[in-house]
C-alpha cells in the first residue's frame, strides 16, 4: 500500500483536477474513446495523430515593473529574474527523455525501469505531458504491474487532453488484456488507431482480437495494411493475415471463384510465413489445417486430388511437429482427423468411387 501511496504522490501532477472529490472511474468506453503474440508491444511510438501533448511552463518573457529608486531621486525599472523555463527547450529536453524511454521499451529485453526513470524526468520538466504519463504507465505495464499501471491511467484520463492521445488508449488496452478484459481492450485498440491511423502496434493487436472474433473481413483489411502499408513481413503478421483469408473463404460456397481467390491468398500467405521464419510452427500448423478443411482445394484451375491434399495437410502437421514449441496434444488430435480422413478416401475408393 505504502508502495502504491507513493507512486500516486509521484503522479499526482498529472491530474487536472484536485484528488478530494472521488467520482466513478474515468476509463474509456464505447464510442469514447492480438498464433500472434498478444499485445505487440515492439513499437511504443505515441507520439503522432493527437498526442495531446502540452510544452513545458507557459511564461511570457521576462516582468519589468516601474519602481522607486530613491537614491538617484527618479524611477528606475527593476526587472525580476524569468524563472520560467522556454518551452521550445522544455519540449527538447522532454522529447529527449521520452526518446531513451522509448528505445528501452522497444529493445528485445524491454528495461521498464529506464523507461520509468526517464518519463519521471520528463514528467519533471514538464507534468502536463501526456505522452509522458502514457510511457509511466507503459513502463508500469512492462513490470507487469498492471492495477499500478491502471492507477496512472485512470488518473491522467481525468484530463481532455488525455482523451485525445493514441498511446494512452493503447496501453489501456494492454492492461485490459493482460487484465481479461478483451471487450474493453477491443475499445481501447479501436481508439488509438482512430486516433492515429498510423499506429501500427495497435492495429496489430486490434487484428488478434479481430480474427480471435471471427471479424475475418475486418481482419484481412487490418493485416493487409499491415504487410502493405507498414512492411510488416514477419511469419506473425503474415500467418495471420492468412488465417483471415482463410476465415474469409468461409463466407462463400464451396467452388465459387471468390472462395478459391482467398485459399489461394491464404495459402500464399503461409507460405510467404515460412519463408519469412522456417522455424516458425503456427504456419506449418495452419496451412495444415488449410489442406485439411478446404475441400475442393483450387490447384490449376481445377481441384487439387483428394489425396493429395491430405498428403499435404499431414506433411505440414509433420513439420509443425519437429517446429520448435510445438503442441503435441494439438499435434496427435489434428493427425488423428487427418488420419480419419485418408482411410475414408481409401474406402471410398476400394468401392470404385470417382476421385474429385
Amino acid at each position: 500500500m505504502k508502495k502504491v501511496l507513493l507512486m500516486l504522490a509521484l503522479v499526482s501532477p498529472l491530474a487536472a483536477c484536485g484528488g478530494g472529490d472521488k467520482k466513478a472511474p474515468t476509463t474509456p468506453k464505447a464510442g469514447g474513446g492480438s498464433g500472434a503474440s498478444m499485445n505487440d508491444t515492439g513499437d511504443p511510438q505515441f507520439t503522432g495523430g493527437g498526442s495531446g501533448a502540452n510544452g513545458a511552463g507557459g511564461g511570457s518573457g521576462a516582468s519589468a515593473f516601474g519602481g522607486s529608486d530613491p537614491m538617484a531621486g527618479q524611477d528606475a525599472p527593476v526587472v525580476f529574474p524569468n524563472l520560467d523555463p522556454d518551452p521550445t527547450q522544455a519540449k527538447a529536453q522532454v522529447d529527449q527523455h521520452l526518446s531513451v524511454a522509448r528505445a528501452a521499451l522497444s529493445s528485445p529485453t524491454p528495461d521498464a525501469d529506464t523507461a520509468l526513470r526517464e518519463a519521471k524526468e520528463a514528467l519533471k520538466i514538464d507534468a502536463t505531458s501526456i505522452d509522458a504519463a502514457a510511457y509511466y504507465a507503459f513502463a508500469y505495464y512492462h513490470k507487469k504491474q498492471y492495477d499500478t499501471a491502471e492507477l496512472v491511467l485512470d488518473d491522467v484520463f481525468k484530463r481532455d487532453t488525455a482523451k485525445k492521445n493514441a498511446g494512452i488508449y493503447y496501453v489501456y488496452g494492454l492492461v485490459y488484456d493482460h487484465t481479461n478484459r478483451p471487450e474493453q481492450a477491443v475499445l481501447a485498440f479501436k481508439k488509438a488507431v482512430e486516433l492515429n491511423p498510423n499506429f501500427a502496434s495497435a492495429l496489430t493487436n486490434l487484428g488478434v482480437h479481430q480474427l480471435q472474433n471471427k471479424q475475418y473481413v475486418e481482419a484481412q483489411q487490418t493485416y493487409e495494411r499491415l504487410t502493405k502499408e507498414f512492411n510488416r513481413t514477419d511469419a506473425i503478421t503474415l500467418t495471420d493475415l492468412g488465417s483471415a483469408y482463410r476465415g474469409h473463404s468461409a463466407d462463400y460456397p464451396a467452388g465459387s471463384g471468390d472462395r478459391n481467390t482467398l485459399i489461394q491468398s491464404s495459402e500464399q500467405a503461409y507460405r510467404r510465413a515460412i519463408q519469412a521464419n522456417p522455424n516458425y510452427g503456427p504456419a506449418y500448423f495452419d496451412l495444415a489445417m488449410l489442406y485439411l478443411d478446404a475441400d475442393p482445394f483450387p490447384s490449376g484451375g481445377g481441384a487439387l486430388d483428394t489425396m493429395q491434399r491430405l498428403n499435404a495437410a499431414k506433411d505440414f502437421l509433420d513439420k509443425y511437429k519437429n517446429a520448435p514449441g510445438v503442441d503435441m496434444k494439438l499435434y496427435d488430435e489434428r493427425m488423428k482427423d487427418v488420419s480419419k480422413a485418408v482411410k475414408r478416401e481409401e474406402k471410398r475408393r476400394k468401392k470404385g468411387g470417382k476421385t474429385p
